[in-house]
Parts: structure tokens; sequence; C-alpha cells
């Protein structure tokens, strides 16, 4: 097992998968994403169903991370309209277009461009210089190639747009989904600048009922700006490469990433890098030697996942895509910037564990049933695995995403009862187990060889 953990992105790519192909991609990964943005009703469902099904005949707990689409600004609808560089392109103030000029529909965006602003778009390759700004239209002159098709997000360089959480089609998901809500384990928040909004979503799950544990994505300047704060209001933390790299030049993003991660760290959050990881595997079953270099750096920083996106969900190769990221991980040498500092006699409590296991060269077993000690011995970046027994089929799940937790379902009446089933699966001595903290007495049980 991979101490850094392995996330993989459902969509029409792996829809299509053969029943075993889509079992040995599961097998690869500790949980999976579906972006709301992308996905059918019917299609969250189906990803669920397969997902539920791989778990209970493998008996192996996968988080199920559902991505939220965010307050963007996206183009309306308009057939493909091809850009070339030196191109005067008008947006307009609008739904709909017949291709004379690109629908805009948010207001915000024609509230925050100025001349001189360079907009972008299709991920960055396609950028804009703003020569002229109205309250409903905007003129620029195109700096590259490409051509826009309907729903291709907008941003402008540098700045961030004020726009409300949690956005109307948010709403709106999260409402027809509810249903199945037990099912979702993260519900990840985009485009948050502040615990205002998280706190906005938070309170709509809250009224709807879910009780999905919140990830917060970094991908904006605003973000960068407040991730102390963030961090605070948070459940999980994670790098959006995709956005970020809209908001800041290409050659300033590894240290915007670096610097996120480690804030994390230091604070003993959970934190996620996604995006490009592997991108030509979505057309080569071979990923580059830079690809390979930029997942094995990012992961020896010490983070608790890894998220595959258009790789898996549209690529051509997303098996190779997680057997890929499965081999760089496992040969990942990690060497930490940070490390969280205890807080308080319970992590004092955990840390104690984690130095003890390493100084015996030992796995730890715990038997919890919220997790919360888990997530405390975590947060210290144990370097050998740490198996996490538990009743609840739901702790399981959320723990699948967290750094060196390998959990497992195991009902019992009793944390004893718990911790020796526990130790009779796994208790390959040698290790050091215990159970989840209860009053101002504990046990530890330590076997050598």
């Amino acid at each position: 097992m991979t101490l850094a953990k392995r996330v993989a992105t459902l969509g029409p790519s792996t829809d299509a998968l053969a029943p075993p192909d889509i079992t040995r991609l599961l097998d690869s990964v500790n949980g999976v994403r579906i972006n709301l943005a992308h996905a059918s009703l019917e299609e969250v469902k189906s990803r669920l169903t397969t997902v539920r099904r791989y778990e209970k005949e493998r008996g192996r707990p996968l988080a199920v991370i559902a991505d939220l689409k965010g307050p963007s600004v996206r183009v309306g609808s308009v057939d493909p309209v091809e850009v070339r560089a030196g191109d005067r392109v008008v947006f307009k103030m609008g739904d709909k277009s017949d291709g004379s000029y690109i629908p805009i529909s948010t207001r915000a965006f024609f509230q925050t461009a100025e001349p001189g602003d360079l907009i972008l778009m299709l991920d960055g390759k396609l950028k804009l210089r703003v020569t002229e700004a109205g309250p409903d239209y905007v003129k620029a002159v195109s700096e590259s190639d490409g051509i826009v098709t309907s729903g291709k997000a907008v941003v402008i360089e540098g700045k961030d747009f004020d726009l409300p959480q949690p956005a109307e089609e948010d709403v709106e998901i999260l409402q027809r989904l509810s249903a199945v809500k037990e099912e979702l384990d993260y519900v990840s928040v985009s485009l948050a600048k502040s615990c205002k909004d998280v706190d906005s979503v938070r309170s709509l799950l809250e009224e709807l009922g879910y009780e999905s544990l919140i990830a917060v994505k970094v991908e904006s300047r605003g973000a960068v700006e407040t991730l102390e704060s963030l961090i605070q209001c948070s459940d999980y933390i994670v790098v959006g490469r995709g956005d970020l790299g809209l908001h800041y030049k290409l050659e300033l993003l590894p240290a915007v990433q670096r610097r996120v991660v480690n804030t994390c760290l230091k604070h003993g959050k959970p934190v996620a890098v996604a995006t490009q990881l592997l991108d030509s595997i979505q057309n080569s079953p071979v990923p580059t030697r830079a690809e390979v270099n930029d997942v094995y750096t990012t992961a020896s920083m010490g983070v608790d996942s890894l998220w595959l996106t258009n790789e898996t969900a549209v690529g051509k190769y997303p098996i190779d895509a997680v057997m890929w990221l499965s081999k760089i991980l496992a040969n990942v040498e990690y060497s930490f910037e940070s490390r969280a500092e205890p807080r308080d006699v319970r992590d004092r409590f955990a840390l104690g564990l984690v130095e003890m296991a390493e100084d015996l060269g030992a796995n730890i077993l715990v038997y919890s049933m919220t997790g919360t000690l888990a997530r405390r011995i975590a947060k210290f970046r144990p370097r050998n695995v740490v198996y996490v027994g538990t009743p609840n089929i739901k702790v399981a799940r959320r723990l699948a995403a967290i750094w060196a937790l390998e959990p497992l379902h195991v009902p019992s009446e009793s944390y004893e009862e718990g911790l020796e089933k526990l130790t009779t699966l796994k208790g390959i001595p040698p290790y050091v187990a215990t159970f989840g903290i209860r009053g101002g007495s504990h046990t530890i049980k330590v076997k050598f060889n």
C-alpha cells in the first residue's frame, strides 16, 4: 500500500469499461471523484451503484467525492467559434448567440473586466486582451488560437469574480441528489474564497440532510490569500491546479502549490493535489518523463491524495492512468518540509504512537468508532501503514482518502472486541495497537517479531 492515496474521476471513459476492467481500476484507487458539472443525475446514480457494488464484493471501502460546479463565469449557448491570433472578439451579455459574439450571462464578468486585462479560456490556451469594456459588452483582441464552445469557463487573469456561494446550479443538483446523499462521503466546494462561502455550502448540506465532509478547492487568488482561515473551516483542502493556473502565471504555480501543501501540513489538515498529473495519458498509454517527475515530487511533499481528473474521466487510457499513478507512488521517498505541531494532549498521544511505531519499524493498528484518533495519527505523517478498524462503514469510507490509513469495516460491540478482531485480521508483528481515546486511562498493545 502507498502512503499517499489515489483518486480517479469517473466519467464517460470509465462508464464504458467492461466489469473486469472497472474492477481493475477501482482496485488501484482509494477513492473516486464525480464531477457534478458534467454528469446527469442518472450518471451519478449509476457510478455510485458501480462503486458500492465493487466495495461490497471486494470488502474495500472507497471514498466518494462529489465535486460541485461552483459559481463560475461560462460561455452561453453558441455554435463553435474559431478564434485566431489577431482576431477581434466581442463578448456580450446574454444566454445565446448566433456566433457573431460570445454570450456571457454573468454580469460580474462585465463589472470586472477593464482595458488591458487578459481573458483566459480553454485552460489558458486561448488568451484575449481587453481593449474596451462597457456595462454589457467587452471587446478584446486574441493573442492565440482556439475554438470557443458553449459552457467553457472564462477567467480574467489575476482577478476573482464576486459571485455568491452556493451557485444556483449546485443547489439544484444537491437537491436532486438528496435520495443518494448517504453515498457521498465528501462534497467538494469549487471556487470558494472565504469561510463565508464554505459556511453557506455547509448550511445548505445540513438543511438537505447531508452528512458529507467538505473539501475546499483552492483554485483562485482569493482562496490562496485566505488559506489560513479556509483550513479552519474545511475538512479537506484540494489544490485545484487547473483554475489556479489561470489565476497565476504558470511559472509561479509550483510555489503556490508548495505554499498551500506546507500550510496544510503545518495545521494537520488533509490536502490533495488535482488536475493535469498525467495529462498526456488522455491520448497515450505512457506518461511523459516530466509528468512522472511532477507526480513524484508532488507526492514526496506528503500530500494525502492525488486526484486524476480528465485522465480517467474522458481519456482513452483510464486504466493505464491509475496504474501509472500507483507505480510512481510506490517508489516515492518522502521528504516533508513541514510537520504538524501537537495542539493538545490527544495530539501528543497520537504523535507518541507514531514515534513508537517508527522506532520499532512497526505498523499501527487502531480500532475507532468515529475515526478521530486515526485522523490525529495521520496528520503526523507515519511512515508505515495504519490499519483502522471501525464498525461504521461511513467512517471507513471517509478515512480511505487520508494519508497512510487503511480502513477496514470491522463490526463489534466494544472497543476491546473490535481491537481483538483487528489484530486477528492485520496483526502481523511488529505492531503497535490501540483504540479510540476514552477517559483518562488507556491501553496500548505492542507485539514484536
